[in-house]
Order: structure tokens, then sequence, then C-alpha cells
């Protein structure tokens, strides 16, 4: 017998571009999943979401070119990690932020 339950994910394009901003929400969980290329971060760094208590991950390509690195951060709240590392860590193209959806702390 398996234990794992359906669930379903929406997945809202934010801007229309498939690779831009992109929100994903979860049946049945209270946070929110954020996915954005690095040079959209100055102009989304201002939505709410990034305001709330989270974890990321900055992706980006490896310099020997076999597969990715990969950071991981936790930030209250994520923003003023992002941009920190938006101007010091230059390897990322790429984040995923997991943050829990306003008023659920």
């Amino acid at each position: 017998m398996s234990l794992l339950k359906p669930f379903s994910l929406r997945i809202f394009v934010a801007d229309g571009d498939p690779d831009g901003l992109r929100l994903v929400e979860r049946s049945n969980w209270v946070g929110k999943a954020i996915v954005f290329p690095r040079a959209l971060l100055p102009k989304i760094k201002q939505r709410a979401e990034l305001n709330q208590t989270g974890v990321y991950l900055l992706l980006g390509p490896r310099e020997d070119g076999e597969g990715e690195m990969l950071y991981i951060g936790e930030g209250d709240p994520v923003r003023p990690r992002l941009e920190s590392h938006y101007a010091q860590k230059d390897f990322w193209n790429r984040a995923v932020c997991f943050v829990a959806a306003p008023g659920q702390l």
C-alpha cells in the first residue's frame, strides 16, 4: 500500500514568461514557492512574499560545467538575504524560495 497521497499544484506565471517569475502553491499547504531568474530580483524584490520567513535555494552552473552548484539559506525575512547574495555571490542564476503565507506563523 502506497503512503503517497495525490495533491495538486497551482503554478502562476506572473509576467507571462514561463522562464520568469513563477508562484507555486500546493493544495493543503499554507506556504508558497517563488521561482525566478536572478536577473529579476531587482524588479520583484518588493513582492510581499519575500517579506516572509522562509528558506531559499540559489542555483547556478558549476565552474567545471559538470552539474550545478547549490546554496541553501534561510531568512526572516528572506528578501535581505537574497539582496545580499545578489550583491556578493555571482555563481547563481536562479532562485527558489519557500515562504510562509502571510499570517500563518
